[in-house]
């Protein structure tokens, strides 16, 4: 568990905010409930702890496990009065403080949630997880010095924390330092590379440092890491995390497990969903995913055969999904049904569109698969695949021209596939005629090539740069 602590901070938690006092003449009542509105695989835990609490109402381990389920469970109000009643019960314990705080701040309850979280840290002033919980509490309350001072403080003991970084960021573009914040964002991001906030907050600050040219990669990067936050050592979340039998929560954790890579783990979470609740599409449709990454069709045929049976027509991404891994497999007919089945569900969906565009293009319906590109282009005009892909149709029938407006618009934002999309436009420049639009166009892939370490493609464009510049008439 990594911790931090300092005399500063332990200064600032005794003058820079007010501490929680209880202020009530007695204790909170444990909430009524009504154990029939939680989730059928959650209700026997449910009241368990709720006879628990009732039975033995002055029990804060009772009263505060009650809060936790409920924290859980999405019953905010009642998980508040149940932490509040454990910490009166137990005034020197730091867990209720810290969930107490935590939910306030999950609510975005910041104002409630300082003084909480404050007294939490008076008790536990080395408990980085609370730190963090407290500065940002304090930053969405306006409250960006105090704040500011915290992040430092921890950066002093923690300079890997990437949270901290972001977080002081924020503090210095609240100031209008804007170059002091994009560099503590390229830091987060150095740390974390999928932290998505910190590349949104990044692009942002770009565009408004006028660095245009940097705002597309970093928005790239932010969609793919939109929903990760950085790792970090959290005991207590741990513990009520533990408690969590919803099998929309195993869902959740599956999905967390999928995107830092655990797709073994991933796995377990979400069968476990299914087991749960069998009846949990989304699961199922993740199932299909993460069993087609390791290579097991059986298992994910499997799957998609449950969202066959529970609602095969309100969900098409399942039929993408399945229809891309019969595609990697080189089931190729029976992937032109799925997809097929998955712009049924949904005529715009982009995606079915250009997959379906491919696998006709495979079978040498040339014009069909054209279609099926510009109908994917319909539903999202951003498709950059589908541009690349319509373009080379274009271009081997002699449309060079109509090939080049596709390929110039693959080319933002900058990612992995940039290098080949420069690479067609220049190779296009050159069968067009164009040697001068030619040679910059390869040559910036050449660069990017380079840069992102692809050498098969590196040696091709190197091949025809060689050629081209060898030769002054093109045709």
């Amino acid at each position: 568990m990594q911790t931090w602590s300092s005399p500063l901070l332990a200064v600032m938690l005794a003058l820079g905010s007010s501490a929680f006092t209880a202020q009530t003449p007695r204790l909170p009542e444990i909430p009524q409930l009504n154990i029939t509105e939680f989730p059928p695989e959650t209700q026997e835990q449910v009241q368990q702890a709720y006879a628990a609490a009732r039975g033995h109402p002055k029990d804060a381990g009772a009263v505060g496990k009650l809060g936790m389920l409920l924290d859980l469970y999405n019953r905010s109000d009642a998980a508040s009065l149940c932490y509040q009643r454990a910490h009166e019960l137990d005034p020197r314990s730091f867990k209720w403080l810290y969930y107490w705080g935590s939910l306030l701040l999950k609510d975005r309850k910041r104002h409630e949630a300082v003084p909480i979280l404050t007294s939490g840290l008076q008790l536990r002033p080395d408990y980085l997880p609370a730190q963090l919980k407290l500065a940002e509490s304090l930053l969405e309350s306006g409250r960006s010095e105090e704040a500011g001072k915290i992040y430092e403080t921890i950066l002093k003991g923690v300079p890997d924390s990437a949270e901290a970084h972001y977080g002081l960021g924020r503090v210095y573009a609240s100031r209008g330092n804007l170059a002091e914040a994009a560099k503590l964002y390229s830091q987060a991001c150095e740390l974390v590379p999928a932290y998505g906030s910190a590349h949104y907050a990044l692009a942002m600050t770009y565009r408004k440092l006028g660095e245009a040219d940097k705002v597309q990669a970093q928005l790239g990067l932010y969609e793919r890491g939109k929903n990760i936050v950085p790792p970090i050592d959290d005991a207590l979340r741990d513990q009520l995390r533990a408690l969590d039998m919803s099998a929309t929560s195993y869902l959740e954790r599956g999905v967390a497990l999928e995107q830092v890579g655990r797709f073994t783990d991933a796995i377990a979470a979400t069968e476990r969903a299914t087991q749960l609740d069998p009846k949990l599409v989304l699961a199922h449709i993740n199932l299909i995913i993460l069993y087609g990454r390791m290579g097991n069709v059986p298992k994910a045929e499997e799957h998609y055969r449950a969202v066959l049976a529970l609602n095969p027509d309100q969900f098409p991404k399942a039929h993408y999904d399945y229809g891309v891994l019969l595609m990697q497999h080189g089931r190729d007919q029976e992937a032109v049904e799925a997809l097929r089945r998955a712009i049924h569900a949904n005529p715009s969906y982009a995606e079915a569109h250009n997959n379906l565009g491919v696998l006709l293009q495979r079978q040498g319906k040339i014009p069909e698969a054209a279609e099926e590109f510009r109908k994917a282009l319909q539903g999202n005009p951003n498709n950059r695949q589908a541009h690349f892909n319509l373009g080379r149709i274009l271009v081997n029938q002699g449309n060079y021209q109509g090939g080049i407006e596709e390929f110039e618009k693959t080319l933002f934002p900058a990612d992995e596939k940039t290098p080949s999309y420069l690479y067609a436009l220049g190779a296009t420049y050159g069968r067009a005629g164009d040697r001068q639009k030619a040679l910059r166009y390869l040559h910036e892939a050449q660069q990017q090539a380079s840069a992102r370490g692809q050498s098969k493609l590196l040696a091709v464009i190197e091949e025809d740069l060689r050629t081209l510049e060898g030769s002054e008439d093109l045709r």
